[in-house]
């Protein structure tokens, strides 16, 4: 019995250890590149004004759409069929094939964006003089495609390392570039411009490592059936998904014109910085599941799930708490006053960015056990939900109506996934644990209450201090069984004999 007990508590600790110690990685690259994309954020909005940084805003969700249709589900598809896989041979040939298939959608769907650019900025856009950034933003389709499943190759394999230093450099390449470019005075082409630089180097740079890792083979399409066929349906889900995501920009924009629009997208950017928490666990989520599940080891993966979601929650509810609560301060200092309008939507934006993340981890259930249909319905649902309600609030509240549509699709989307997942793999919710996190971010913001916030150094000063509040708030509430206590310690004392 002893030693059943102590298997156990092993196999637990090295999970949670793995968790916590990949999560770190690729959590650390992430804040860093997240900081490149909050400082150039400031930087955009105080150079193009509203109105540009509107006509961007309704480019990038263009290309946000289109993207992932070029992808074709297949960034999906490959890891869930070549996670554990140890033919080199087999590797090669369906990596090389898959991004074969990708480029030839990439470039085909970029063309016809270029086409159809008068179109969209006269219908769409509601300012012909837009069609111009549109044209150049459309091979941004192409890049993003084929970037998207070269870095896949690492997330795959869990070369997480690699991925990091990519992240990092493509969001300082990034800022670099788009601030010489403005100083030049390219004004809104230099973001389009610095993108498609960054993502082709990013691109190159990506393929040398792979084929430094696993050679080049020309594309021979062996065994590519059985993946179109899991990853195909995913392609609707990604484009049904946008609808939730990013529709209702094109809303405000058709409703209350292009500088609504880029305030509300200001707000969302800020608002939707729950989302960086969400990444690195995303990352090295799914690759690890498809191990354990195809494995057998179906337990194991139950408590993964459990793991992620309690991470992830431990640390998304205090930053919603923050965000909501210092709102109105971080939008105006980050941006202009000119955008002061949105703060009032960022709360909802950042709830929506939680239950989004807990969307993100139950959804990988279904994708285990290769029911992706279900993740297509689910996003129906939430799609046509978001579509109604914008019509109906956004006349009435303006850019808070369509915060709020967001936020009621994501609370359904969670509620079906859960219902449907948790027939197959049910995870161990602590909903003591999550009442004692909601608790240490009252406090928190308690705290934070008698503050000011009014310039920037105060906000890096109130943010640290409300970090250092709501940890100590968690460890006085004992949020961590002694079981985990006794596993950070150990994963501690690892840490440091490495360093």
């Amino acid at each position: 019995m002893l030693k059943i007990l102590n298997d156990r508590f092993f196999r637990v600790f090295m999970s949670s250890y793995k968790i916590i110690k990949d999560i770190g990685i690729i959590g650390l690259s992430q804040v860093l590149s997240s900081l490149g994309s909050f400082l150039l954020l400031p930087i955009i909005t105080k150079n193009l004004g509203s109105y540009d940084y509107g006509i961007w805003a309704q480019i990038s969700i263009t290309v946000s759409l289109l993207s992932p249709v070029a992808v074709l589900g297949l960034s999906m598809g490959i890891i869930r069929f070549l996670s554990g896989e140890q033919d080199i041979q087999r590797i090669r040939e369906t990596f090389y094939s898959v991004l074969c298939i990708v480029f030839s959608a990439g470039v085909i769907i970029s063309t016809m964006l270029y086409f159809v650019s008068d179109i969209l900025a006269q219908t769409i856009f509601g300012d012909p003089n837009a069609s111009y950034f549109v044209k150049c933003g459309s091979f941004l389709v192409l890049l993003l495609a084929v970037d998207q499943i070269a870095l896949f190759y690492f997330r795959i394999f869990q070369k997480i390392t690699t991925f990091s230093i990519l992240t990092i450099l493509k969001s300082i390449g990034h800022l670099i570039v788009t601030i010489f470019l403005l100083y030049l005075g390219f004004g809104l082409l230099s973001i389009i411009i610095s993108l498609i630089l960054i993502q082709s180097a990013l691109f190159i740079v990506s393929m040398y490592f792979i084929i430094s890792d696993i050679g080049f083979s020309l594309p021979k399409f062996r065994g590519i059936e059985e993946i179109l066929r899991y990853s195909l349906p995913l392609t609707p889900n990604s484009v049904i998904r946008w609808v939730t995501d990013s529709s209702d920009r094109y809303m405000v924009t058709y409703f209350m014109g292009l500088s609504a629009a880029g305030i509300y997208s200001a707000s969302y950017g800020i608002g939707n910085l729950i989302n960086f928490i969400i990444i690195p666990i995303q990352f090295i989520l799914f690759p690890e599941l498809s191990r354990l599940y195809n494995q057998g080891k179906h337990t194991e993966a139950a408590v993964y799930i459990n793991r992620s979601l309690k991470y992830f929650l431990y640390a998304a509810i205090p930053a919603t708490f923050g965000l909501s609560f210092l709102s109105t301060p971080l939008l105006v200092t980050i941006t202009t006053p000119e955008f002061a309008s949105g703060s009032n939507s960022i709360p909802f934006i950042a709830v929506s960015g939680l239950l989004a993340g807990v969307f993100q981890i139950l959804i990988n259930i279904t994708h285990l056990v290769k029911r992706t249909k279900f993740n297509l319905f689910i996003q129906i649902f939430a799609a046509s939900l978001n579509v109604t309600l914008n019509i109906l609030l956004i006349p009435s509240f303006g850019i808070v109506g369509a915060a709020i549509a967001t936020f009621a699709s994501y609370l359904l989307m969670v509620i079906i996934c859960a219902q449907v997942s948790f027939k197959y793999l049910r995870p161990d919710i602590d909903w003591v644990f999550i009442s004692k996190c909601v608790l240490s971010s009252i406090i928190m913001c308690s705290f934070l209450f008698f503050l000011n916030s009014d310039d920037l150094f105060s906000l890096v000063r109130n943010v640290t201090l409300g970090a250092v509040i709501y940890i100590a708030s968690t460890l006085v509430l004992n949020s961590f069984n002694k079981e985990e206590q006794t596993m950070f310690k150990l994963a501690f004392e690892k840490i440091k004999q490495k360093v």
